[in-house]
């Protein structure tokens, strides 16, 4: 059936706009694959679609350009459910030069969208890292997730979240659609996140009873709860023992039961009849040590518990360190031994609820033999499988990756896939292939489709982890840009070559915090610090690392900047935990003075920076402290949140911006403001720069996932640019280039000429 056209004129020319017709919105299911087939390589339909009815059809896609189209679109499909157009046709365009698309890219910028503005940045290119060729879908929350667990009603798989501002949703996993959420009114959903907080985090588990679907909850209360997950009463309660309580609850079928297996802090594991709530005599108790996360699984037709452990909670490295996952047979208690091994024994002793005690040993089972321990070369701070599943996965993180791990045989399936503060997880099936659902800090839902190990790779990646610095450089005539991340590494882009100038530059022992860029006796010079204490110095060129780093900056640089103060490159560092400021001379590598004092020691100071020949601290609220003078400077602004100090043609600005406020521009001598209040965003300000776009002054902001820009002399917003991931750091080139880093990622965006 034919789609309705409208035609209008945007930049670049006159472009349609297709307009999906009623009968076509309103058809069911059956039409929807019918309806996006040969489309999903028309820029026009993935910008102005029907983001319900194209999300639906993206399993339809064939041929490379359709299956690219197709995962372009999954990237951000979170953002496209509730976006307009116009932020449609910039998530998609820069989604596609993630994947390295840029004829599909130039393609969606040249859609033509109602909007107030034009765009005024095209993407030049950017980083994949943060992709993943297995995400299905992501689902969009309001709020930090704790818990996240799935169901499967009327054989039709449902996520379940439980956000940290106390609202439990519920989506349909196969399409990814909105099944409805639980708030306030709503007082036995809300009950049971109360009550199932630890360390900030809710436990729960889901499990399906007498037909329904339930929710059980765990916590420092002593007490295992069991909810209708539909209507939100309390269906049972029971205790977990006198002395203890529930750290980490996972549901599985034990004798044909629905059971819950509780880990608790007496390091002890019990399991529970669902029904009953009550811990009769076939049912054991597992005394397991310390458990740090707990999943239930089914390998070769028996109930398994599978348990990560370490000696306490924090006794390993979050990176470096070991854990161990042990797999426990649920019938009978006992731990399976180790592949091959067939001399020991077992020594864990495992009790039945009459207390009756039984010695541990090795199943004789030799297909058992194969569900063994698995070391994981970090700690998982979670672990999660899916016990209805006859494919025996389980998935595990640590800081900075998530890992899918076969049970059966040992392998870890696929390669790691880069994630940033993943909170929890859970699995499922997903059109009969195991699926992973996994929730970061800060984030939407993922679905990851695990039934394909390969995973593409975009052509141009970066960071593994979150981008924590951004800083812009002109090298002969070259436009470079320098990235620091979590991922302990430094990387140096060409902005003209949209590439990387060579390896990634390792060394730090942490994350990369600072950067900055310096020319030393005629020598680029890339200056980082990180979390290990250390200061590195770096050839501008890609060639590696220069000299020695500087140490002693315990626990760790928390801020650094650089300058010539007295004629000569200086650099100035602070410790972390607002301990001693520093000053070195760059070209000697000496320290100038050492003295701390708590002027400038002082944590109200939010950052540094070199004025008129001397640093200064710039405090929250603007004020601007000489360190050589030992004074107070210039005027302070009228509004807290101060987000940059730089140089606007003969002029020393401050760049504010206040929560939701408007941002302001202030003359550091007189505290006069130099532009119109800066309006028109609609989310908090964390990160500011000026810069110089065709000769007129421009402030950019970054908040959210969004970055403004503004015209300096007028205060006319002149565009908005959407991302599909928080803003984390931004800068401007000298030749008006944008410098975003947004997630794991980073962005350059040029001026639209």
């Amino acid at each position: 059936m034919p789609s309705a056209y409208v035609r209008t004129v945007g930049e670049g020319g006159a472009a349609t706009i297709p307009v999906m017709p009623d009968e076509l919105r309103n058809a069911g299911p059956a039409s929807e694959v019918a309806a996006t087939n040969g489309r999903l390589t028309d820029p026009g339909w993935l910008v102005h679609g029907d983001p319900e009815l194209v999300l639906a059809g993206l399993d339809g896609a064939s041929g490379q350009e359709e299956v690219l189209a197709a995962a372009v679109y999954r990237a951000s499909g979170h953002v496209h459910r509730d976006a307009g157009a116009g932020v449609r046709r910039q998530v998609l365009a820069l989604d596609a030069a993630r994947h390295g698309n840029q004829d599909l890219a130039r393609g969606i910028a040249r859609v033509a969208v109602r909007q107030e503005t034009d765009d005024p940045w095209a993407v030049r290119w950017a980083t994949g890292s943060g992709l993943d060729s297995r995400l299905r879908c992501a689902l969009p929350v309001p709020a930090a997730v704790g818990v996240l667990a799935t169901v499967v009603v009327d054989g039709r798989g449902v996520a379940v979240a439980g956000c940290e501002d106390g609202t439990l949703h519920r989506w349909d996993l196969a399409t990814g659609g909105r099944l409805g959420s639980a708030g306030s009114a709503h007082a036995g959903a809300v009950h049971a996140l109360a009550t199932a907080v630890l360390d900030g985090r809710p436990v729960l588990a889901t499990a399906v009873l007498d037909g329904r679907p339930v929710a059980v909850t765990g916590g420092p209360g002593r007490t295992v709860r069991v909810w209708d997950l539909a209507g939100g009463e309390l269906v049972g309660a029971c205790s977990a023992g006198a002395d203890s309580w529930v750290k980490s609850l996972a549901t599985g079928v034990v004798g044909g039961r629905p059971a819950v297996v509780g880990a608790c802090v007496d390091d002890v594991v019990r399991v529970w009849d669902l029904a009953t709530l009550s811990r009769h005599g076939e049912l054991p108790t597992l005394h397991t040590g310390f458990v740090s996360a707990l999943a239930t699984a089914v390998l070769d037709g028996r109930p398994v518990v599978v348990t990560s452990h370490s000696g306490e909670l924090a006794a390993t490295d979050l990176i470096t360190g070991e854990e161990t996952v042990r797999v426990w047979d649920l019938t009978t208690g006992r731990e399976l031994g180790a592949l091959g091994d067939r001399s020991e024994e077992s020594s864990v002793s495992v009790d039945q609820a009459d207390d009756r005690t039984a010695e541990g040993g090795v199943d004789s089972d030799e297909g058992a033999r194969l569900c063994v321990s698995l070391d994981l070369n970090a700690t998982a701070h979670f672990l999660v499988t899916d016990p209805a599943s006859e494919c025996p996965l389980a998935v595990s993180a640590n800081a900075y990756e998530v890992h899918v791990w076969n049970l059966a045989t040992r392998e870890q399936v696929g390669a790691p896939v880069a994630a940033m503060s993943v909170e929890t997880a859970a699995m499922s099936l997903l059109d009969d292939r195991p699926a992973a659902l996994v929730a970061s800090a800060d984030g939407p839902v993922e679905v990851w489709d695990l039934s394909t190990a390969r995973h593409l790779r975009p052509p141009l990646t970066g960071h593994e982890a979150a981008v924590r610095g951004v800083a812009t450089a002109v090298v002969d005539g070259r436009h470079l840009a320098v990235t620091g991340g979590a991922d302990r590494s430094v990387r140096i882009w060409d902005l003209d070559g949209e590439r990387k100038t060579g390896d990634p530059l390792t060394g730090h022992a942490g994350s990369v915090v600072g950067v900055a860029t310096a020319v030393v006796d005629g020598r680029g010079v890339v200056v980082t610090g990180g979390s290990d204490s250390n200061v590195r110095f770096w050839d501008l060129d890609g060639k590696g690392q220069l000299g020695e780093p500087l140490t002693g900056h315990a626990p760790a640089v928390d801020l650094l900047a650089v300058g010539t103060v007295d004629g000569r490159p200086t650099l100035l560092t602070r410790g972390g935990g607002h301990g001693t400021v520093r000053m070195w001379d760059l070209s000697s590598r000496e320290e100038l003075h050492g003295r701390s004092t708590g002027e400038y020691t002082s944590p109200f100071i939010k950052f540094f920076a070199a004025v008129d020949g001397r640093f200064v601290g710039v405090t929250e609220e603007g004020r601007v402290w000489d360190l050589t003078a030992s004074r107070w400077t210039g005027v302070q602004p009228q509004q807290r949140g101060a987000l940059a100090l730089a140089t606007l043609g003969d002029r020393s600005v401050v760049l504010t911006g206040h929560r939701a406020e408007a941002v302001h521009l202030w003359d550091l001598a007189t505290g006069e403001l130099l532009a119109p209040p800066l309006t028109g965003h609609t989310g908090r300000v964390a990160a500011g720069a000026t810069g110089t776009l065709d000769g007129r002054p421009v402030v950019v902001a970054g908040g959210g996932r969004t970055v403004w820009m503004w015209d300096a002399s007028t205060g006319r917003q002149t565009g908005t640019y959407a991302f599909p991931s928080r803003v984390r750091g931004l800068a401007v080139a000298p030749d008006g280039r944008l410098v975003v880093g947004f997630g794991a990622d980073m962005a350059v965006l040029a001026p639209r000429r």
